[in-house]
């Protein structure tokens, strides 16, 4: 009867390594099924068994793996081996044990910076907006400039979503330019310049009187010096309407006396 125990060198393999050698004869060249079990750091149990044949008549069918020491392992084959089907078993351990790991690792090509520009505009495009080559190219230099690499592929979206974020900020200031410039049209073309006895907000005086001014039909006046002509409005950014995106309330600015104060 052929040895049935053995000790190897591990050479440079792990115990990983060793225990998938093994199932792999076993299963390959001996066609069997296996069943493994580690107990502890040390000791792994792999049982054998033919498919055709009952389990519970095969429960001694197994082999067991030491490991001795860092560098070397002893096995010890139990169970119903034939003489050739152990020779076979560690013929082809030794064979794979010899043999050199050669892992390669399957790495995906970095795509070209054309490529993503073009995929980040795909994405900008499908979710209905329209952006420009050269837009894309900002964002994408900005992301390079901040982390001196290509964006990966969960960073893209987040790019994504960031230009959708900026244009749909851009768009509400727009639509609150745009009724700001028509109300102001509106102004021009009402009636003459009404004179108000109204309270004012005054935010440049220093006595801390708080007066109110209330907007009516007519040009806006200025309540210090009575100018009615160069009368800007601005935001306030002491006074936050809403935190995001950011807005503020607006006030007024006297283009003569550089009084300001803010309509209710």
């Amino acid at each position: 009867m052929l040895e049935r125990s053995h000790s190897f060198e591990l050479r440079d393999k792990n115990y990983d390594d060793i225990q998938r050698i093994m199932e792999n004869v076993l299963e390959k060249d001996l066609s069997f099924s296996t069943d493994s079990k580690r107990v502890g750091r040390s000791l792994l149990r792999i049982n054998y068994f033919d498919t055709n044949v009952d389990k519970e008549q095969q429960k001694n069918n197994r082999i067991t793996i030491l490991k001795e020491s860092e560098k070397r392992i002893y096995i010890q084959i139990n169970g119903k081996l034939t003489d050739s089907q152990v020779e076979h078993l560690w013929n082809e351990f030794e064979k794979n044990l010899n043999n050199s790991m050669k892992v390669e690792k399957v790495t995906k090509p970095i795509p070209s910076k054309d490529k993503i520009v073009q995929e980040i505009k795909n994405l900008i495009d499908e979710r209905g907006y329209i952006v420009q080559n050269e837009d894309v190219q900002e964002f994408f230099e900005n992301f390079i400039e901040k982390y001196t690499r290509f964006p990966r592929e969960d960073e893209i979206n987040s790019i994504v979503k960031g230009y959708i974020m900026m244009v749909n900020d851009e768009k509400l200031f727009d639509e609150k330019d745009i009724d700001k410039t028509i109300n102001e049209k509106k102004l021009d073309i009402s009636e003459p310049v009404l004179g108000t006895t109204q309270r004012e907000i005054s935010l440049t005086s220093t006595d801390n009187t708080v007066l109110a001014m209330s907007e009516g039909v007519g040009r806006r006046k200025c309540p210090a010096c009575g100018n009615d002509g160069l009368i800007h409005e601005m935001d306030d950014k002491s006074v936050i309407l809403m935190d995001y995106p950011k807005i503020y309330a607006k006030k007024n600015c006297c283009s003569q006396c550089g009084y300001e104060w803010r309509t209710h």
